[in-house]
């Protein structure tokens, strides 16, 4: 049975369907279609997301073909998979929030011509929480901001000053983050948030805000809190000097 088989075979015995696996991984259903057929496979950076998504591991989706070079996992990369199972909730939470920041610093680096450039985004003074929750109710009063030049700065609409450490170990108090403005955030992407006119930085949850440290217990939101996102997370932004 070949590796796209085994893939559609776990996935059909789990009741998942290729639009519930394309969310998970955060690919299209084409790409879903295109491993089961066999016309490609899933990245190195997916495959792990594809197992926990499965509830299955490589000894199952490759145990009937030799892995071909591009799949094969260094004896580090093994390590790492092994240590990642052994973590908590919370260590998953704060591994995968680490890992979305380097990687996406890592696959949009900024050209060696264009590092000492810098790009002006707009700068709310009010702040966002990382903790307890302050006023944010308006995003009118808005600076301009020298950051370094950056995908993420040029795609952002505005950046925030955290306040607090509630978001560590990813996002610290004092930090700006860039934020693409969006009525709505996936479940478990990092947004801003006003509930009740406090502001938040926190990753969402579905029916309640999470914090990365597991000092701040969760946030409930109840149908009558008033409730807005004001736009995700996309990065930190490097103040020019």
């Amino acid at each position: 049975m070949s590796i796209g088989s085994r893939i559609k075979e776990k996935r059909e015995s789990i009741g998942m369907t290729q639009e519930e696996l394309a969310a998970e991984l955060g690919v299209s259903k084409g790409a879903i279609g295109n491993y089961e057929s066999g016309n490609s496979y899933p990245k190195i950076d997916n495959m792990i997301q594809l197992f926990k998504a499965l509830k299955t591991d490589a000894n199952y989706i490759f145990q009937d073909e030799t892995v071909q070079k591009e799949m094969m996992l260094s004896s580090k990369e093994q390590t790492v998979i092994k240590k990642y199972r052994k973590l908590d909730d919370y260590g998953v939470d704060a591994v995968d929030g680490v890992l979305d920041v380097e990687y996406i610093r890592c696959t949009n680096p900024v050209p060696l011509q264009s590092q000492s450039h810098t790009w002006t985004i707009c700068y709310s003074e009010y702040k966002a929480s990382a903790g307890t929750g302050v006023m944010l109710d308006s995003y009118e009063r808005m600076e301009r901001l020298d950051v370094l030049d950056t995908p993420a700065a040029r795609r952002a609409d505005y950046g925030l000053m955290i306040s607090g450490n509630s978001m560590e170990p990813v996002y610290h108090d004092g930090d700006i983050v860039l934020v693409e403005q969006a009525d709505s955030v996936e479940v478990g992407e990092v947004g801003i948030f006003v509930v009740d006119g406090d502001g938040y930085i926190k990753k969402f949850g579905g029916d309640c805000l999470i914090s990365l440290n597991e000092d701040y217990d969760p946030i409930p939101l109840h149908e009558y809190n008033r409730v807005k996102c004001c736009g995700k997370v996309i990065g930190v932004a490097q103040v020019a000097e």
